[in-house]
């Protein structure tokens, strides 16, 4: 897929940004350096939120949006928009939901909701015309069966008016004739097929991108709003297990054994958990860029003589200070300092020290 609407919506003309970074932190390639980023640049709330969408070769794109003189890019392919770039971003934006509704896929799997929600509406569809067959989905059979079960224990209960009922109020709710139709037309349902992104994009004149995040923002929002109807309702089924965990698995467990034995090391830490001890840091850091200040002990990991040290050297501009530059002046540094320095000023600055 062309990434250049990406560029718009998550760049800006007051900061040069990482372009492989941007795309790898809202895909979901959580390594502690495209996480770092992610803080840097205030996106940590959309890791993973484009999960699954594939991006064609960027620097084509980006040196094709320069050449339009949309954007700027240094040598180290970093972007910043121009005046007719962040022309061009509010244009964008004025397409979707406000951009705080993709936080939600960060937090749920929602494009696995989505492909539930589409094939509970087809079969739900043919059954309320007393039709049992109705044309596969490109589903897993994880999803395939979770939808076969919830309809057969479910079909007794008007699911055809719940459905209706669900998508005539959540419809009002957007209150957009474009939005609705891109919602409504990614269904299918008796002698009805949904349309592809291309087919819609066509239609609406947008990009595939756009169509694919109005999506992702519009069964966001689909989502919340089943959640918020009683547990009982029969549609709370679709919504199992689509919670994704705010720190990865592993990396929570690396942090709990250092909170809770303190006067563990972290070489003894690598040993219980038989990892090694540049991965025991990989944990901590990612614990540290997404927990509150005041849940994490910078302190403890910081040696209070280094952290004055930095604290005297750092330049203002500290998000691109580089560790060897760094180091330079610091002889003794090590890169877990360095980088745990940079996460907590830069949260700091974010106002997030609660």
């Amino acid at each position: 897929m062309n990434s250049a609407d990406l560029f718009f919506i998550f760049c800006d003309d007051q900061q040069f940004r990482r372009a492989k970074a941007i795309k790898n932190i809202l895909i979901g390639r959580r390594t502690v350096s495209n996480l770092y980023w992610a803080l840097e640049y205030n996106l940590l709330d959309y890791v993973d939120s484009l999960h699954g969408i594939n991006f064609d070769d960027i620097d084509h794109t980006l040196h094709r949006l320069q050449q339009q003189k949309l954007l700027l890019l240094d040598d180290q392919m970093r972007v910043k928009l121009t005046t007719s770039g962040m022309m061009k971003r509010q244009q964008i934006l004025s397409k979707l939901l406000p951009l705080k509704y993709l936080k939600i896929a960060s937090q749920y799997d929602v494009s696995r909701f989505l492909q539930r929600f589409v094939f509970a509406t087809q079969i739900v569809s043919e059954y309320s015309y007393s039709n049992r067959k109705y044309y596969p989905q490109s589903i897993s059979f994880f999803e395939d069966q979770l939808i076969k079960k919830w309809f057969i224990q479910n079909k007794g209960q008007q699911l055809p008016e719940l459905f209706h009922q669900l998508l005539t109020d959540f419809l009002n709710w957007v209150n957009r004739d474009d939005l609705a139709t891109i919602l409504v037309e990614s269904l299918s349902g008796h002698h009805f097929s949904g349309k592809t992104e291309e087919q819609i994009s066509n239609q609406q004149q947008v990009s595939p991108l756009v169509i694919q995040i109005c999506w992702r923002q519009l069964y966001s929002c689909l989502l919340l709003e089943i959640f918020k109807k009683k547990v009982n309702e029969p549609l709370t089924a679709l919504t199992t297990n689509l919670r994704r965990p705010i720190i990865s698995n592993s990396s929570r467990q690396t942090y709990d054994l250092f909170i809770h034995h303190p006067e563990e090391s972290t070489a003894i830490i690598a040993s219980k958990r038989r990892i090694k001890i540049t991965t025991v840091y990989e944990h901590l850091i990612e614990a540290a860029i997404f927990l509150p200040i005041s849940q994490f002990p910078f302190q403890r990991l910081i040696n209070p003589q280094i952290m004055d040290k930095l604290e005297f050297n750092q330049p203002a501009l500290l998000g691109e200070w580089s560790y060897r530059d760094a180091v330079n002046k610091i002889p003794q540094l090590q890169f877990f300092e360095f980088r745990l320095y940079q996460i907590l000023r830069r949260k700091q600055v974010n106002g997030k020290s609660t």
